[in-house]
């Protein structure tokens, strides 16, 4: 891959305070099995200065970072140089060379913990701005359900389903009305952002759904994410049997 380019960049920052132990918070963003708790279903870490980690949500989403800063209970950074977006999109959207930071900073305060991350390095270009907007709604998405698992339902068991979904022909806009409208029972809003809605399922032990729709180049991509507290198998399976059935009714045409 090409060295980056891009000079001129942008950063944003979500922030979460925690009412876990500073070693409870690190263990849960550095650890593969705790990572799996509140972010992607599948975790590969590598837990040193130089190894990687990989975040898997389903077939086209995978992540694939390289830690840089490995300092327990203070600092995490991980780094990546990518050219095209993340998406369940059947076509790479190409993007400007960008090297991206992702920096993890926790803090000891009263008792909790205040965690701190700032992605950064992302393009000034038009073409970088999905990209941006997604993954700062999506990390305070994430940061919900992190608070959630470590507050709520520290001793619980997680079923985490996530179910990457093209929407052939469909606005992401429009995408997102007509998955909000299929959202079933009670559901408790807790975060929105321009791509993403998060909320709890109270029916369901407050579970947490995420529903994200971001614009792609044949439409929009969808990506539902379960966070099942304290459910069955059985429970957790139809769960995404309900969120698999309607995604194919209503955007039936895949890749």
């Amino acid at each position: 891959m090409p060295e980056p380019k891009t000079q001129t960049t942008r950063s944003h920052e979500t922030r979460a305070e925690i009412d876990a132990p500073i070693e409870m918070v690190w263990k849960a963003i550095t650890h593969a099995r705790d990572i799996e708790r509140w972010f992607a279903p599948k975790m590969s870490v590598e837990p040193h200065v130089g190894g990687a980690v990989i975040a898997d949500w389903g077939p086209g989403v995978e992540w694939t970072t390289v830690i840089e800063v490995w300092e327990p209970n203070r600092h995490l950074r991980l780094v990546e140089t990518r050219d095209r977006a993340l998406s369940a999109s059947p076509v790479a959207e190409k993007l400007e060379p960008c090297r991206l930071v992702q920096d993890y900073y926790l803090e000891s305060e009263g008792g909790k913990t205040i965690v701190r991350l700032v992605h950064s390095g992302f393009g000034s270009s038009e073409a970088w701005d999905v990209e941006f907007e997604g993954t700062r709604g999506g990390w305070a998405a994430c940061f919900v359900r992190l608070k959630q698992s470590l507050e709520a339902h520290r001793n619980d068991d997680v079923r985490n389903r996530s179910i990457p979904w093209h929407c052939a022909g469909v606005a992401a806009e429009d995408g997102m009305k007509r998955l909000e409208a299929a959202i079933p029972g009670p559901f408790e809003e807790m975060q929105r952002a321009r791509y993403e809605v998060c909320g709890l399922l109270p029916a369901l032990n407050g579970s947490v759904l995420t529903i994200s729709v971001q614009p792609s180049p044949l439409g929009s991509s969808a990506c539902i994410e379960l966070l099942l507290y304290a459910v069955s198998g059985a429970q957790a399976d139809a769960a995404e049997s309900y969120w698999r059935t309607h995604l194919a009714q209503e955007f039936p045409t895949q890749p």
